[in-house]
């Protein structure tokens, strides 16, 4: 067993792909805009970027509703979300402050 599927038993591969590839076609969107000399060809794939920043919202949406609403859990739903925002804010507002304080 690899480190990785120690550390992140849950993680389902598919979505985080799916998930990278959402902001890829973002990003080639962007690109499309700053760069001049891409050949039509090529260009045509980098008019849906659309389509990564609604794919990757409906995903996120997934992932974090996945974790909020735990169905093996045995605690009750609001237990479930006390511990939900617990996890959230203790992995976020660290990182929110420091960029506060700098």
């Amino acid at each position: 067993m690899t480190l990785f599927k120690k550390l992140n038993h849950k993680r389902i591969f598919g979505l985080d792909l799916l998930r990278a590839c959402a902001i890829l076609t973002v990003l080639f969107y962007h690109t499309d805009h700053c760069i001049s000399g891409i050949p039509e060809t090529i260009t045509g794939f980098f008019h849906t970027g659309w389509v990564g920043v609604d794919l990757f919202f409906v995903l996120s949406g997934f992932l974090i509703g996945s974790q909020a609403f735990e169905s093996n859990s045995e605690s009750s739903l609001k237990g479930q979300l006390r511990n939900f925002w617990v996890r959230r804010w203790t992995r976020t507002l660290p990182l929110y402050s420091l960029v506060l304080l700098t």
